[in-house]
């Protein structure tokens, strides 16, 4: 093998190893070594492959490797230099004309019917490295999604059309598998839990600074399902729930909403969606890996005078997510009365802030569509209402707008939102998954 071309492969690496663990099989330009290169990486079980054509190549050892694959391909039209000078010479020719030989194999993954990416820009260009690493973030959402198991605790809400999805063709789709996980189990695990459980659970929320406006009670009660539903969760392994939260409401052992537990989870990095919704835990997934955290939220109010939009979502969300100046109180839920009162939920506002909205339709046969949309969380202050709260502000006109842009996208309900600007790396995700995307 060349040597400089192998010290090559070596400085692609190091470029593009901040953006994550980087398995480099190293230059081959025999149909052995690429073989052997194919082997390790499939070994690795790496998310995406980053294809570099040095200099002109035979198409056929390259598709010798590349044909192995069905995970997301990109390749990178690069180069070590950013100008031919009057220097130049052949040596570097050969160190830099990976253009010459790159047409031969984008046609044959056309051929061969493989989906491939493409990011053109010399090893410093700052603008292709940002796109590398939107789509080797989006790989890395498309491999969590196809290692998930969802749970899905009762049934979606009646009557909800939005939430009636084929669950096999959520398998074939985006490789996640839906498990139902019995209600009586999350019973089972809440009548074990002690006092000491609960109470460690409370501390926890009032050292994070949390005003707790519940009688000890119902706090313990709130305390000790949110214990069962960590339980839950670690038993079965489950990476998100969608979660019908009115169904122990009539049990007389637990007899209350789980706001609290729920919102305490997806705090926890583990999605939880109210009214057994599953393709909205399928979003929280991905914002998780492209974001860091999520949220579950619905529109409420057109602000026409301000032009706003008030989300919010029962008592459930994500209290990391919270605006440190108005703090969070943990309070009565006001919405649904159980055989044992109200149980806890929270109260505070979004912090401000670029934000992404992103939510998936069902559009008819089995297909599924992205839709998303930027804009800005605002300050303000939480109203006096049981539940997570904020205004979101669209980056285009005005709300009627957006209101009405939104509807006709067909999305659902419920949204999941991230704070960031995510429209593209999300359009990375879709095309990954050949699902239509709609940026409103």
């Amino acid at each position: 093998i060349r040597m400089d071309e192998q010290r090559g492969t070596k400085l692609y690496e190091e470029k593009i190893s901040v953006y994550g663990k980087i398995i480099n099989p190293g230059f081959f330009e025999y149909e052995d070594q690429a073989i052997k290169a194919a082997y390790e990486l499939k070994k690795q079980q790496v998310d995406i492959i980053i294809f570099i054509e040095l200099a002109y190549q035979k198409g056929l050892i390259a598709m010798r490797a590349l044909s192995e694959f069905d995970i997301p391909i990109v390749i990178w039209n690069t180069q070590l230099i950013e100008e031919f000078s009057e220097e130049a010479d052949f040596d570097l020719i050969m160190l830099n004309s990976g253009m010459a030989g790159l047409p031969e194999i984008t046609s044959s993954l056309v051929r061969s019917k493989k989906d491939f990416f493409i990011v053109t820009g010399n090893i410093n260009d700052q603008n292709a490295l940002n796109e590398l690493n939107e789509y080797i973030t989006a790989a890395k959402a498309i491999s969590r999604l196809k290692n998930s198991k969802i749970g899905i605790i009762g049934h979606p809400y009646e009557g909800m059309t939005d939430l009636m999805q084929d669950n096999f063709a959520v398998l074939e789709t985006f490789g996640c598998t839906v498990w139902p996980v019995d209600h009586d189990e999350i019973i089972e695990e809440f009548l074990k839990i002690h006092d000491g459980e609960a109470k460690k659970i409370i501390d926890e929320e009032i050292s994070k600074g949390r005003k707790i406006k519940v009688d000890e009670a119902m706090m313990m009660r709130s305390a000790k399902l949110a214990c069962a539903l960590e339980k839950i969760v670690h038993n079965n392994r489950l990476d998100a729930v969608a979660e019908f939260d009115q169904v122990w409401l009539s049990d007389e052992r637990i007899g209350i909403i789980p706001f609290f537990g729920t919102s305490r989870m997806v705090e926890n990095h583990v999605s939880f969606t109210c009214e057994a919704d599953v393709l909205r835990a399928i979003a929280m997934l991905i914002l998780e890996e492209v974001a860091g955290h999520s949220t579950f939220l619905e529109h409420y109010i057109l602000d026409y005078k301000n032009n706003l939009m008030f989300n919010s979502h029962d008592g459930h969300g994500n209290p990391a997510l919270a605006e440190k100046k108005y703090g969070v109180r943990i309070v009565p839920t006001i919405y649904y009365k159980g055989k044992k009162g109200f149980g806890a939920s929270f109260n505070y506002s979004y912090k401000p802030g670029d934000v992404t909205l992103f939510s998936i339709g069902s559009i008819g046969d089995n297909e599924y569509r992205f839709i998303s949309s930027e804009g800005q969380f605002i300050e303000m202050k939480p109203r006096d209402i049981s539940a997570p709260q904020t205004f979101f502000e669209w980056n285009g006109v005005s709300v009627k707008e957006f209101s009405e842009k939104w509807l006709i996208s067909a999305p659902s309900h419920h949204h999941t939102a991230a704070y960031g600007k995510l429209n593209n790396i999300i359009g990375k995700v879709s095309r990954m998954l050949s699902v239509k995307h709609t940026v409103v």
